[in-house]
């Protein structure tokens, strides 16, 4: 299944500022079906945040119910870069694609 770059940019978007908003920096952090919830495709969205994982932008652990994630702190300046943007000059697709 091929991801179109308008559902790079506004699905890890949506991750990144749930995350962001509820202040998931290592010591808090969100199970997978909660990031996931409110995005119209899951399935998309789960491949978007193994993406971000990968970039090392989001990290997991491994909890007694699953998967958690949280945002790297290290990787602050990325993460601002992708809430503050809009339309398609956007970054997203590039650290995505590597």
């Amino acid at each position: 299944m091929k991801i179109h770059k308008g559902e790079y940019i506004k699905y890890s978007r949506f991750i990144v500022k749930k995350l962001h908003k509820t202040t998931c920096y290592g010591a808090g952090s969100m199970y997978e079906d909660n990031v996931l919830k409110g995005l119209y495709d899951k399935g998309i969205g789960k491949k978007i945040l193994e993406a971000l994982t990968k970039q090392k932008i989001c990290l997991k652990k491994k909890k007694e119910h699953g998967w958690k994630y949280y945002l790297n702190i290290e990787r602050l300046d990325k993460i601002k870069e992708i809430i503050k943007e809009k339309g398609n000059r956007s970054i997203i697709p590039v650290l995505l694609m590597l």
